[in-house]
């Protein structure tokens, strides 16, 4: 049999689950991974790096060590375009050929062409955002906090400045700028109401219907309220995928997801998984969750691997087991199993799948450590 090439872009939770896969059944096929990171970024736990004081080194899993142990090919670089047609890939002037592609490159910060947002304000999608964020807070410098977009990003970042701000004894100003009428999108009413009650109780504004209009450094222009001075703009308003995926000329819904088959395929030689694909109907798409991202990681390495066998692919049949939203005073929300929970059960059940999902050992031991305040051994 000929050595099949596998190309996986993309190093997130669909990327990683479909690389272990395929390096344990690999065919005798080549795999190459590729990022423009040199780690994968635990991204549930972000926010928590400002409130909760989760180290961020805890965060990060190395792609060098992970290929070398599994015998995968890495590269570190950005992907610049894909030819389905010919099937290869382009990086700067390179180009690789492959027999089977695996699109999980997953989704990035949308600045939805605000150039002055894009200088100015300060993203949390991943572990270097992050530290960025903590180490000007430490400065003390600002006073207002801004934060666009009313998403369950935005909310778990305004909970996690206030835990911050009360452990530091500072007195804060929290406002979440939200476009549409309310925070949280389609989610159930109930949840919406628990919310929005549980962050005014930490003094959190929240600004529906309105828009950042003006950015400069350290000012923030609300539409309809007076210029906030000594301001930090955080903006987590929506993702969209990366720039090689928006020129694709394929199926795709206005954040650039591209629409996959019941098989999560492209064409016959490419799959897509991830907060990158879109699976569903007309009627309804899954959702980005890392549970699904997860399966779809799961299930594309096991159709790669039952092609190159000659056999049948196995469709997706996704099972949604819930959702949480974290929140740091504790009183959390979700639904788990059609079950709607409230308060300390849904935080507890999201350090929990947070721990169990980690990358390493070492990483899952020092969440714990960081959460129960333990000292970690030398």
């Amino acid at each position: 049999m000929q050595t099949k090439k596998i190309i996986i872009i993309g190093a997130g939770f669909a990327g990683l689950t479909a690389a272990k896969r395929l390096a344990k059944y690999r065919l005798g096929a080549e795999i190459t991974l590729i990022d423009k990171k040199a780690h994968s970024d635990f991204l549930p736990l972000i926010p928590d790096c400002i409130g909760r004081g989760i180290n961020s080194e805890f965060l990060i899993f190395d792609l060098q060590k992970f290929c070398q142990k599994n015998i995968i090919n890495f590269i570190q670089a950005e992907v610049s375009s894909v030819d389905l047609e010919a099937r290869n890939i382009y990086i700067k002037q390179r180009s690789y050929n492959y027999d089977y592609l695996l699109i999980a490159s997953g989704s990035q910060t949308n600045y939805f062409a605000n150039l002055d947002a894009q200088s100015y304000a300060y993203a949390l999608n991943n572990v270097a955002d992050v530290k960025k964020i903590v180490q000007n807070l430490d400065s003390n410098k600002f006073n207002n906090f801004i934060i666009c977009g009313g998403g369950y990003t935005g909310i778990e970042t305004a909970s996690n400045l206030w835990l911050y701000f009360k452990k530091k004894g500072w007195s804060k100003k929290i406002i979440i700028v939200e476009r549409t009428s309310g925070i949280l999108g389609p989610l159930p009413e109930w949840m919406k109401s628990y919310v929005q009650d549980n962050l005014a109780s930490m003094g959190i504004e929240i600004l529906p219907n309105c828009v950042i209009e003006e950015v400069q450094k350290n000012q923030v222009k609300v539409s309809a309220k007076p210029i906030f001075e000594e301001a930090m703009l955080i903006w987590v308003p929506g993702v969209r995928t990366a720039d090689y995926i928006q020129n694709l000329l394929i199926d795709k819904n206005p954040q650039g997801r591209i629409i996959v088959d019941e098989y999560l395929r492209v064409n016959p030689s490419c799959f897509c998984v991830g907060d990158t694909a879109l699976f569903g109907s007309k009627i309804k798409f899954l959702r980005m969750a890392i549970q699904f991202a997860l399966y779809e990681g799961n299930l594309a390495a096991r159709n790669i691997l039952r092609d190159i066998k000659g056999k049948k692919l196995k469709k997706f049949r996704p099972v949604d087991l819930g959702y949480l939203i974290p929140l740091a005073n504790n009183k959390s929300c979700g639904v788990v199993f059609g079950i709607n929970l409230k308060g300390l059960l849904p935080t507890v059940l999201h350090y929990v799948m947070c721990i169990y999902r980690s990358f390493s050992l070492n990483n899952r031991l020092g969440i714990i450590c960081d959460l129960f305040k333990i000292k970690k051994s030398s």
